[in-house]
């Protein structure tokens, strides 16, 4: 009889250790002893590429030559006739301070290397490693300066290049335009198609007083009509140079009074300008043609 109750007993842990598998969740492949398979990553060794090696870069070319300096474009670049006419250079190091030991028309000795500008490789910067004043360098006939130059301007707000010829004052040259003739006599520059559109050019003395060219001034235009004085910044804009700037106004004409100073050479220039048809072209060939002024 012990055996028959025991059998009954045996079923009742069986059911009951099914009912604990199931709460569980496991399933066959999961039971203990049994782990289930797990993929291991892959490690897949990439040798670490090498960087290219840079180009090397070309070295660049030292370029000498002479040419007749111009002037100082701004702190850092300047201005130097070449075979190649007006070019612009730019001041290298141990050059920053050589245009303070130079005059307009020195002839100086260059070197310089020729740099591509980033983004547009058709235009070529050139920095100076070499600035100085020639042996005997001053240009003094007229022979250091090209007998043509191309100069721009501006025309009916269109900034043109036109060229120009050298032509010989009294003791000073200029670049004259083919719409003008120049008298060296009277130091007159006159427009071909009409003659009484001119610009008078005298020399002046070395002791000259600026307050009492500016009375001068005045009294002349006083009979064309109210003189005004221009500013420094209205001045700068028609040329380079001027230390004093008359105009008046009257019925049909406009009448200018300049002094303007070359290294250290002092002119008056006055205008005599016409209100007919000419007057347009007039005034942008003809202040051109004054700056470009140099002793001689």
């Amino acid at each position: 009889m012990r055996s028959q109750r025991s059998l009954p007993a045996a079923a009742a842990v069986a059911v009951l250790m099914l009912a604990i598998t199931a709460c569980g969740g496991r399933s066959p492949a999961e039971a203990p002893g049994e782990p289930s398979a797990t993929v291991a990553p892959v490690q897949t060794e990439t040798a670490a590429a090498s960087p290219a090696p840079a180009p090397t870069a070309e070295p660049e070319q030292t370029i000498q030559g002479t040419g007749t300096y111009i002037g100082q474009i701004d702190n850092h670049s300047v201005e130097i006739e070449t075979e190649e006419g007006p070019t612009a250079f730019e001041l290298g190091a141990g050059t920053e301070d050589a245009p303070a030991a130079l005059e307009m028309d020195d002839t100086v000795i260059i070197e310089y290397v020729e740099k591509p500008v980033e983004g547009d490789p058709a235009v070529v910067q050139r920095v100076l490693s070499r600035l100085e004043k020639a042996a005997g360098g001053e240009a003094s006939s007229e022979a250091a300066l090209p007998a043509t130059k191309v100069i721009k301007l501006t025309l009916e707000g269109m900034e043109e290049e036109k060229t120009a010829s050298l032509a010989e004052g009294d003791g000073y040259s200029l670049y004259v335009f083919d719409i003008f003739t120049f008298d060296k006599a009277a130091g007159r520059l006159a427009m071909k198609v009409d003659p009484g559109y001119y610009a008078d050019i005298t020399k002046l003395p070395s002791d000259f007083n600026l307050d009492m060219l500016e009375e001068e001034g005045r009294e002349a235009l006083s009979a064309v009509g109210e003189v005004t004085k221009l500013s420094q910044e209205e001045q700068d804009r028609r040329m380079s140079g001027v230390r004093l700037y008359l105009t008046a106004m009257g019925s049909g004409l406009t009448g200018q009074y300049i002094v303007k100073e070359v290294d250290g050479q002092g002119y008056i220039i006055r205008l005599n300008i016409p209100q007919r048809e000419a007057s347009e072209g007039f005034g942008p060939h003809v202040y051109a043609s004054l700056d470009s002024l140099v002793n001689r």
